[in-house]
């Protein structure tokens, strides 16, 4: 299984604060919507929590030590919705043990700590500004990890600060 690690992360390593991010990029939504879509993905229940629904045209994964009948009830969503599915677990022995081609790791703090050491790509939207937050992404070390490539935005109408999109890969 591919284990992908996408995030928008601040210059100085936030991701969040309380449970919700702290802007807007709508490229960096587009970005990945288009990565996710028709994927699985994988999230704590805070970030399930946070969305608030079923990402559509994705296979949800909820880690969580709730049961699925309390998790979807704190979110006013249910099983059936068509555009997407849900799995709950309990651990992540279990997610790994699926045999899903690859897994998108979507958050929060916690679930990435948890898979960067078995993580093959780091998606990354990196916010040219300094947030601070409650949530922190993972640090990446460069001995471990190569930069593929870094496509830097200008901020414009849209988007209030300049980004950049990084892909960085497992060193073999």
């Amino acid at each position: 299984m591919k284990i992908i690690l996408i995030s928008a992360v601040s210059s100085n390593g936030f991701i969040g604060k309380n449970n919700q991010l702290m802007w807007h990029l709508p490229n960096d939504l587009k970005r990945f919507k288009n990565m996710t879509f028709g994927e699985t993905v994988l999230m704590g229940r805070k970030t399930f929590e946070s969305i608030g629904k079923i990402l559509p045209g994705r296979r949800n994964i909820i880690l969580t030590k709730k049961n699925k009948i309390d998790l979807l009830s704190s979110t006013n969503t249910d099983n059936t919705d068509h555009r997407g599915t849900l799995e709950v677990y309990s651990s992540l022995k279990q997610v790994y043990d699926l045999t899903y081609k690859k897994i998108f790791v979507i958050g929060g703090e916690k679930i990435y700590a948890s898979t960067i050491e078995k993580a093959h790509v780091i998606e990354l939207t990196v916010i040219h500004q300094k947030f601070y937050g409650d949530a922190r992404f993972p640090k990446i070390s460069l001995s471990k990890w190569k930069k593929k490539y870094e496509f830097f935005h200008e901020k414009d109408k849209n988007h209030l600060y300049n980004y950049s999109f990084i892909r960085y890969e497992r060193k073999d």
